[in-house]
């Protein structure tokens, strides 16, 4: 079945051409010093193998908000460390390297964060895993959005979720929907961040169609807001709603 579920979904990601091809240093404004260093492929492992605008948005949040040593410490509502986390569609693993390096920066030894995509792409995020000396910290995953979660994600509970611009080919809205209803099935629910590039009408089908299990809301309280979204890139919390009690039988 994984095989089969791998050639379909691998299926899915169109090609790119070579572009924005070799290493580059990412300081988000002096917040990351050393700064973040990734290697991007151009595209050659598909979409993926680059940095995108919405990842540098969640990155440039996450640093903006993480005080004290802890990451998001500033988030309003969680006062909890975040030590489980993980990142979807995370290609070169910026955003998941980020919060990282970050970590490393402040001596979060316990902290762990999953950089998550399909298998070609794991390489490249085990190299940006290597170029930042992340080993042990941060931990390069296939996830196959849709199919059931691995012991790795469900042994201990995911308290933070991130995603940027996972929201691009329809066909894999499903699966990406599926993925995300896993990880915030538990009774402690994990915070849950999405930066997402408006580029085709039909990307409003996604949003719709999770608006019957998650609240939706836009994050505008950062510094940046008012340029990403001159540029069409936008922040949201997703907010698993409660399960909605059987309607009784009338007698």
């Amino acid at each position: 079945m994984t095989e089969t579920f791998t050639a379909v979904f691998e299926d899915l990601v169109e090609p790119r051409p070579i572009e924005h091809l070799g290493q580059s240093d990412l300081s988000y404004q002096g917040q990351l010093d050393p700064p973040l260093k990734i290697h991007e492929d151009g595209g050659e492992s598909g979409c993926g193998g680059k940095v995108w605008i919405a990842g540098n948005l969640l990155c440039e949040f996450i640093l903006e908000k993480s005080k004290d040593g802890r990451v998001l410490s500033q988030f309003p509502g969680y006062e909890r460390q975040f030590k489980n986390i993980i990142e979807l569609g995370s290609g070169t693993g910026l955003v998941g390297l980020c919060v990282g390096l970050h970590g490393k920066y402040n001596g979060a030894t316990d902290t762990n964060v999953y950089i998550t995509d399909i298998e070609g792409l794991c390489p490249l995020m085990q190299k940006n895993v290597e170029l930042n000396g992340l080993d042990g910290m941060v931990h390069p995953r296939p996830l196959f959005w849709g199919e059931p979660l691995s012991d790795e994600f469900t042994r201990q509970p995911i308290d933070l979720v991130l995603a940027a611009d996972c929201v691009y080919l329809e066909k894999a809205f499903p699966l990406l929907e599926k993925t995300l209803l896993d990880l915030t099935a538990g009774e402690s629910q994990p915070l849950v961040l999405m930066s997402y590039k408006k580029r085709r009408k039909a990307d409003k089908k996604f949003f719709i169609k999770i608006k019957k299990e998650f609240d939706i809301i836009e994050i505008k309280d950062f510094k940046s807001y008012e340029d990403y979204r001159r540029q069409r890139t936008y922040l949201f919390q997703l907010v698993r709603k409660p399960a909605r009690a059987p309607h009784a039988l009338a007698p």
